[in-house]
């Protein structure tokens, strides 16, 4: 039998991109911690090019030269910083090196001296866009912005615009665009409210754009905005949400990520030709855009991950010119196989106002009806439960648990009215869809009572601490990573840059503290009977320390017993193999002592 080390030394690859016709560069965890590599196709020679204490957080297919650019905080701290790193000898060099503030990479500018970036060095709660000299770090202030969320999006071929996203919110995320020749700055496609303008694409003649948008619709659809006219007009309206977009830099095919109850599907137009491209489809599986999704190299190849339960994470590559599909990273196994993971099916209830909600059930055949069940709550709340491999859970798995990972209302890709179902006040609505379905699998015989255990990170940790003092006699065990306990001092000390954002989900502190307090699960906490475990980063930006420490301490002050484990080089969530080595084993541990005994 594979121990749960095992399951967490499968390594997955992402954020990957062509630099040359041989030269595949992307980010793996293969060494314990995300790093990046660099594979050579025409010998399959893989080499790994970075050797830092701490995580690569992201990796750009823009290049100057023979010069990427990557990011990486320390500690989990999200301070990202900007670094250079020539991808023929692997050297690097951190090009903004200010540990007391933030930067976003925004591209690289003509002439391959300088690239554009946001950075919140000037006030911890704003971010300007600002120029960087490649050779010396030197930066200058382009555009000072006094809101927050101010990160680059696109920038022009011919280098004079650069778009960028103010983000009031997930859904409230509206296109900027800076002028270079002019230095002012304008709102692109003003109209309505409540809308997300993402992923542009720039054609090459640099008079307009493809865009992702929801305005004036419950899915999100792609657009394209001509600069002439200030024009948006809709390309391509999928059923579900398209979700991510790349364009060839000859402005011929344009890519289409759509995300399809969960699952992702994968579309090519020919912009030349007109109509949809008969290309090989990718395996079923996630494709997520923001872990690299773009044209590279000469011709017409695109690259993207694919991840799924038995395909725990890889860089693919669709070569249009060629009618070919491959896989280009490998996968090391550590002594499992695909055939150990189980992939789930997916199922809908009605909630306890006739809502349906999703879900995925995941079963290893032969498991009994009634055998201990694990509800695993996403976080976001803004985000959605993908069938994508987790360690943890693929070896409760197959340790005999039954495992219900929900999108209860709240969640992303099935629409803006399901998103802004459990806003500010209805909060506690998606607890109810929680319980909700407990009772469904009570029902049906998936679980029974007293057998059911709860945990999530981030949102998904304060909705286990929500399950636990709302129906303090549903769940036998229960793990809090990350989460929120009060909703009120989370916003207070929170990261300065991300207050105003997550006010707009939550509800604010000048006018919503009732709100707030009353969906705070730490007002509730005499409530709780239910075995509690709480895992935390001491350098959280995200969610301070502070809300594990409350919830532990009002426990630990009323005799309850109370498992908490924090890790003082970790941030919002476990980064380094050897703490997850650490924490996971004793998750399961837990999990089995209270509900398999």
């Amino acid at each position: 039998m594979p121990k749960i080390e095992d399951y967490f030394k499968i390594s997955v690859s992402h954020s990957g991109f062509m630099a040359d016709e041989n030269t595949l560069i992307y980010i793996s965890d293969e060494s314990g911690i995300n790093q990046i590599y660099k594979k050579l196709l025409s010998t399959g020679q893989v080499v790994q090019l970075t050797f830092l204490k701490d995580r690569v957080w992201q990796i750009s297919p823009e290049m100057a030269g023979r010069t990427a650019f990557f990011s990486s905080d320390v500690g989990g701290n999200e301070q990202v910083q900007i670094f250079s790193i020539d991808i023929d000898s692997g050297e690097n060099h951190n090009l903004t090196n200010n540990p007391a503030a933030r930067f976003a990479f925004g591209g690289v500018l003509p002439g391959n001296e300088y690239i554009v970036a946001s950075s919140n060095a000037r006030n911890p709660a704003n971010y300007d866009l600002v120029k960087i000299n490649i050779a010396n770090g030197k930066t200058e202030i382009l555009l000072e912005n006094q809101d927050n969320y101010n990160i680059p999006a696109a920038l022009s071929p011919d280098g004079r615009y650069l778009l960028y996203n103010k983000m009031n919110g997930i859904s409230e995320n509206y296109l900027w665009m800076l002028d270079f020749e002019s230095g002012l700055a304008h709102r692109i496609h003003p109209e309505g409210s409540f809308a997300q303008y993402k992923n542009p694409c720039w054609t090459p003649d640099s008079k307009g754009f493809y865009l992702i948008t929801d305005w004036d619709d419950d899915f999100c659809y792609v657009a394209h905005y001509d600069l002439d006219t200030h024009t948006l007009s809709r390309f391509y309206e999928p059923d579900w949400d398209a979700s991510g977009l790349a364009l060839s830099d000859d402005g011929r095919y344009l890519a289409v990520n759509v995300n399809e109850d969960g699952y992702f599907c994968l579309k090519v137009f020919d912009l030349n030709l007109g109509g949809e491209v008969n290309t090989p489809k990718p395996p079923q599986g996630v494709i997520p855009s923001f872990y690299g999704f773009n044209f590279s190299g000469p011709g017409h190849r695109l690259i993207f991950p694919l991840m799924s339960v038995r395909r725990p994470g890889n860089v693919w590559m669709l070569d249009i010119d060629n009618d070919a599909l491959c896989c280009l990273t490998p996968t090391l196994w550590a002594g499992l196989s695909p055939d150990m993971l189980i992939e789930p099916e997916l199922h809908r209830f009605s909630s306890f106002d006739g809502l349906s909600v999703p879900y995925w059930l995941y079963r290893k055949p032969g498991t009994e009806a009634g055998a201990p069940v694990v509800f695993d709550i996403h976080g976001g709340p803004e985000g959605q439960e993908w069938p994508t491999y987790e360690p943890l859970l693929a070896y409760l798995i197959n340790e005999g648990f039954t495992i219900v990972a929900p999108n209860v209302r709240g969640s992303t890709g099935y629409g803006k009215r399901y998103h802004h179902l459990d806003d500010k006040e209805k909060r506690l609505d998606s607890i109810a869809d929680v319980a909700a379905l407990a009772e469904h699998l009570v029902k049906t015989g998936i679980a029974q009572p007293g057998k059911m255990g709860i945990m999530g990170a981030s949102y998904g940790g304060f909705m286990t601490l929500s399950g636990i003092t709302e129906y303090p006699k549903l769940f036998s065990a229960a793990v809090d990573t990350v989460g929120m306990s009060n909703l009120e001092t989370f916003l207070e000390n929170t990261a300065e840059y991300r207050r105003a954002h997550r006010e707009s989900e939550y509800g604010s502190l000048a006018n919503d503290r009732e709100i707030l307090r009353r969906v705070s699960p730490i007002h509730k906490a005499d409530r709780i009977i239910t075995p509690l475990m709480v895992v935390h980063g001491a350098n959280d930006p995200r969610v301070p320390l502070s809300e594990a420490e409350q919830i532990v301490g009002s426990l630990k002050s009323r005799g309850i017993a109370v498992k908490f484990l924090c890790y003082p080089d970790e941030g919002h969530g476990l980064a380094k193999l050897e703490n997850r080595l650490d924490c996971y084993p004793q998750v399961a541990a837990f999990l089995k002592e209270h509900l398999m005994s």
